[in-house]
């Protein structure tokens, strides 16, 4: 008996310890995104971002709401880019953590977990520009991202200035990149462009693009629109040049153009347009996060948009957890959302949000020029 109450004392004096070193309870931050397969680079970007702020969140203390302090964990599944497992994983999390918030960089994926988020009482964290996501009327969502159309009309007007109007479209199959393209298509006309050729692939299972490039290279286009996840975005490119095309390429914002340049050289990738490299972009914090990401990852580490983004908006959910104090109640941390931003750690700038749950905040775009990374072109953001 005296052994169990010593054993117990010091359990006890363990306990309070560690609560008072910070350390709480544990809630569950999840995470459903393709971890394998051909978009597995763009998915762990998006989980690094995550895991990241976890840890420097419960390093400074953790999330302290209703006078109790709190620690994150996150809770990963593969769903490989698909709905139907996005679906499973995010039911399987439920049951298990009961996570107020669940993270997914595909909009399949997202609008998937939409026929059930409201009801189950748990919040979408969506890292898509698909702008359909924000426009259903769904109260426990929040995009990360811009919308597709800054994009679309941004990347359209530099390519226009280089005379080129007859595009090729080169896409993948998946919703993000159809519709990508679908608006793509809309615009392009309508500011005097024409369409050659829609040739979409599966860019997570081809490796072979010359019989699509092939047929598109056959309708002699100025501009190649093309898009996946970056490595199979550079082979594309790589065959392009191989098969002699000498034109430009607008990206989806999906490929990175500095980890695209890890596949294909910078004269291959003369004349793309698409996203800045984050760690290009005219924001101080940009700079502080790729070397922070280098020192935990190594020096030929690229830091991302998505690893950023993610890592931003983890603290601003702790934030808005804070300020409603609660981790539970998601209603009350999705209306606080507009009330914690900006946050101390804006890597990306997102400084606001919309009443639809668009995070607001600028974003840029980068041409190759001479075989260099042109300087960064702020868009106009859109929702």
């Amino acid at each position: 008996m005296k052994r169990n109450l010593g054993l117990a004392i010091v359990v006890g004096i363990f306990l309070f310890a560690f609560s008072a070193m910070g350390y709480g309870e544990t809630v569950f931050i999840g995470y459903t995104g393709p971890l394998s397969g051909g978009a597995a680079k763009y998915g762990n970007n998006c989980l690094t971002g995550l895991k990241m702020a976890a840890e420097d969140i419960n390093a400074a203390g953790g999330v302290k709401a209703a006078g109790k302090s709190y620690q994150f964990k996150i809770v990963s599944f593969d769903d490989r880019y698909k709905p139907a497992d996005t679906v499973a994983n995010a039911r399987r999390m439920i049951v298990r953590n009961k996570p107020p918030v669940i993270f997914c960089p595909h909009s399949g994926g997202i609008l998937g977990m939409m026929k059930f988020n409201e009801k189950e009482g748990f919040l979408i964290g969506g890292y898509t520009t698909y702008p359909a996501i924000v426009k259903l009327g769904n109260k426990l969502i929040f995009r990360m991202p811009p919308a597709m159309e800054m994009y679309i009309k941004g990347f359209s007007k530099k390519a226009m200035a280089h005379g080129w109007k007859k595009a090729a479209m080169i896409l993948g199959t998946h919703t993000y990149a159809k519709t990508w393209g679908e608006l793509f298509i809309e615009h392009w006309k309508k500011i005097g462009g024409e369409i050659t050729i829609d040739a979409p692939t599966n860019y997570r299972t081809t490796t072979d693009f010359y019989p699509y490039l092939t047929k598109a290279l056959a309708t002699k286009p100025d501009v190649i629109l093309i898009g996946g996840p970056s490595e199979p975005t550079a082979i594309l490119v790589k065959q392009a040049r191989e098969l002699g095309f000498k034109g430009g390429f607008i990206l989806i914002e999906q490929a990175k153009l500095d980890e695209m340049a890890k596949v294909a050289t910078m004269e291959q990738l003369e004349g793309c347009i698409g996203a800045t490299p984050f760690k290009w972009r005219p924001l101080p914090m940009a700079k502080e996060f790729d070397k922070m990401y280098k020192k935990k990852f190594g020096a030929d580490a690229i830091s991302t948009f998505e690893a950023a983004c993610n890592y931003e908006v983890l603290h601003v959910v702790a934030r808005a957890m804070e300020k409603a104090g609660t981790v539970t109640d998601t209603p009350k941390i999705r209306a606080a959302l507009k009330d914690v931003l900006p946050v101390k750690q804006a890597m990306t700038m997102r400084n606001g949000i919309a009443d639809d749950g668009s995070l607001l905040g600028p974003t840029w775009g980068t041409e190759v020029i001479n075989g260099k990374f042109a300087p960064p072109f702020e868009l106009k953001w859109e929702r």
